[in-house]
C-alpha cells in the first residue's frame, strides 16, 4: 500500500483528498491475491503498469458501531484498459464502480457494521456514461450505501474526474449470500 500512498500523494487532487487526519485509509482488499484464487482479477490480470497501476481506499472514521455509508477509491489506469484511443473500456469503468461499491460492503462486513452478512453478490449494476473516462488518468469511484432491506444492500456510485466532474453513474443490488448451514 506504501507505494499506492505515494503514487497518490504525488498527484497534487489526491494528496489534497487523503490530506484529511479523520480518514482511514486502505489497500484494496481485492488487489491482494488469495491462495483461493479469489480476486484474481483485480490482484493479477488488472495489476499491471498499463492496466490499473495503483489503488486505493479511504473513508472518513466512524464512531465504533456505525456503518460506512461512504466510501472512496483512487485508481490509476493506463492505456491498456482502453475501448477506444485514450478512453476506457466501458466494461472496465462498470468493473470498478461494482469494485468499489463491493469494498464498501465488504468493509462494512469487516467492522461489523452490516449484521449477519456473509458473502455479497451483484444482483444488478445499472450504468448511466455521462461522459468518456480518458486514460491515462487518475480517477475517483466514491460508493455509496443507500438502504439495506434484510440480505439486499442499495449502492449508488459515480466516477469522478480530477476536477470533480461526473463521468459515470452507477445503482446496484447487492444480495447477502446465505450460509450454508442457514434455512431459507
Amino acid at each position: 500500500m506504501e507505494a499506492d500512498k505515494t503514487h497518490f500523494n504525488s498527484i497534487p487532487w489526491c494528496a489534497d483528498l487523503l490530506s484529511n487526519p479523520n480518514l482511514i485509509i486502505e489497500p484494496m482488499e481485492s488487489r491482494n491475491l488469495k491462495p483461493s484464487t479469489e480476486d484474481a482479477f483485480f490482484a493479477e490480470t488488472l495489476q499491471t503498469k498499463s492496466t490499473l497501476s495503483s489503488g486505493l481506499i479511504f473513508y472518513t472514521r466512524p464512531s465504533s458501531s456505525d456503518r460506512i455509508h461512504k466510501l472512496n477509491a483512487l485508481m490509476t489506469l493506463g492505456y491498456a484498459v482502453n475501448g477506444y484511443p485514450k478512453i476506457a473500456h466501458g466494461g472496465l469503468v462498470a468493473t470498478i464502480m461494482d469494485e468499489s461499491m463491493g469494498l464498501l460492503l465488504h468493509e462494512n462486513k469487516v467492522r461489523g457494521a452490516l449484521d449477519g452478512v456473509g458473502n455479497t453478490v451483484t444482483a444488478y449494476l445499472n450504468v448511466s456514461y455521462v461522459k468518456a473516462v480518458p486514460t491515462p488518468s487518475t480517477v475517483l469511484i466514491t460508493a455509496e450505501l443507500k438502504e439495506v432491506v434484510g440480505r439486499k444492500y442499495f449502492v449508488h456510485a459515480t466516477v469522478k474526474d480530477p476536477g470533480g466532474e461526473v463521468l459515470t453513474r452507477a445503482e446496484a443490488l447487492f444480495i447477502g449470500v446465505k450460509k450454508p448451514d442457514e434455512k431459507l
